[in-house]
């Protein structure tokens, strides 16, 4: 009876698993098929002591998808991002922007902790409560500027290849300090982006006096602030309720225009149809083309290279004033997803019209500026094995060999193969 007994069980079991395969085929496929996930990392996060602040500060950090395959002559510019809410938006319009050449390759950093904003007085805004005649949170906020400026940055110079470069965001409450960068510390930035901060922009230091009276000051008094200032807030602010918002936005428009110049550039605006929150992307896209215009920053390739002289040449001119401009060193794109503005598309494209001479030294720029990338190192032996330059063929493809082996790519044979091959034509060149 025991056996039979089991028997049965085992036979129930066997007809509810076919049952459940029969009413899940979905799933069942799903199972036989399932492959292993791989998780995707696009930034990191540090801790680093502040001795300055007494505190652990973390950060996250994006760096350009790039960085660690380009050459060591490759700096970056810094966003620091105040509020870590919006990392990952401003992460991600940052890498694209910067893949289709609208601005350049940044480092992303936005402060998990927060910045320490000075304590202000609200005079009167309306977008706070009635009876907070300074904001509840604040303080002093030069410790917080000497870590910055003694610590932080120093520590992206050293670890990533930062320059000196730098844009702060900070929206809403964080845009507090943004905007006291730009009143009392006008060389830390370069540009300032306040978001969501018409109510601020009525507050100060001290009662009655604005942060618009503040910076306007400045300029009235001849102390000569250069770089991008930018200010928005959404017409929705206080649920449309804080006509103050408006008002401040126009009148630091009106006052700071007479100061707006080449050296110099600001909007200060109202956003409509937008959200406090909401405003973020528009608000961002809009401010860094103002930053980095797209008729300085769209550099076509092929129109540069029909012009006098060498086509390297012609691109480096391009890229050099456009660093003189920004005061750090600006070099053109190697490889472009489905675009001619790269070093590696024109390249093809001057040795499809025959200048094979300017074709290699585009070639040899790519792979001085991305000397880690097998498709550079591919090319170069390509062509030097094309126009008869076996020992500068083979010297890359001992390169590429080496590379291959370190990253453990499946090409290391090829090059062996290709290595002997080549050695054979120099012998047979030299008999």
């Amino acid at each position: 009876m025991a056996l039979i007994a089991e028997t049965m069980k085992l036979n129930l079991i066997f007809c509810i698993l076919i049952l459940f395969f029969i009413n899940n085929p979905v799933q069942a496929q799903q199972d036989s098929n399932k492959a292993e996930s791989t998780p995707l990392t696009f930034a990191q996060q540090e801790v680093i002591h502040s001795k300055i602040l007494n505190e652990d500060r973390t950060i996250n950090i994006f760096l350009p998808e790039s960085f660690h395959e380009k050459s060591i002559q490759h700096t970056y510019p810094v966003l620091l991002l105040l509020e870590d809410e919006f990392f990952l938006m401003t992460s991600g319009v940052t890498k694209h922007l910067s893949s289709v050449e609208r601005m350049p390759e940044t480092i992303v950093v936005s402060l998990i902790d927060g910045p320490k904003v000075p304590k202000l007085y609200t005079n009167g805004s309306d977008f706070w409560p009635k009876d907070w005649k300074q904001l509840p949170f604040g303080g002093n906020p030069d410790p917080f500027t000497k870590h910055l400026k003694e610590e932080l940055f120093p520590y992206l110079k050293n670890n990533f290849r930062a320059n000196d470069f730098k844009i702060v965001m900070g929206l809403s409450a964080t845009s507090i300090y943004t905007l006291h960068a730009f009143a009392k510390e006008p060389y830390l930035f370069d540009a300032h982006i306040a978001i969501a901060s018409g109510d601020i922009l009525g507050m100060g230091y001290s009662e009655g006096e604005s942060l618009i009276d503040v910076i306007v000051k400045d300029f009235e008094n001849n102390q000569k602030k250069t770089g991008w200032l930018y200010v928005t807030s959404a017409d929705s602010d206080g649920n449309g309720n804080s006509p103050m918002i408006k008002t401040n936005l126009e009148e630091l428009e009106k006052r700071l225009s007479p100061y707006r110049s080449d050296d110099f550039q600001f909007i200060s605006k109202i956003f409509l149809d937008e959200g406090h929150y909401d405003v973020a992307l528009p608000a961002l896209e809009e401010a860094l083309g103002i930053i980095f215009p797209k008729e300085k920053w769209f550099a076509n390739y092929r129109e540069l290279i029909k012009e006098p002289g060498n086509a390297m040449e012609n691109i480096d001119n391009y890229f050099k004033e456009l660093s003189t401009v920004y005061g750090f060193e600006i070099l053109p794109k190697t490889e472009r997803w489905n675009s001619g503005n790269s070093l590696s598309k024109i390249s093809s494209y001057l040795l499809n019209q025959g200048k094979t001479t300017e074709a290699i030294q585009v070639i040899e720029r790519w792979v001085k500026y991305s000397p880690k990338s097998i498709l550079a190192l591919n090319k170069l032996i390509e062509v030097y094995d094309s126009n008869s330059d076996f020992d500068k063929a083979l010297s890359i493809l001992e390169k590429a060999y080496e590379m291959s082996l370190e990253l453990g790519i499946e090409e290391s044979n090829e090059y062996l193969v290709k290595i002997n091959q080549t050695k054979e034509k120099i012998g047979k060149g030299k008999n």
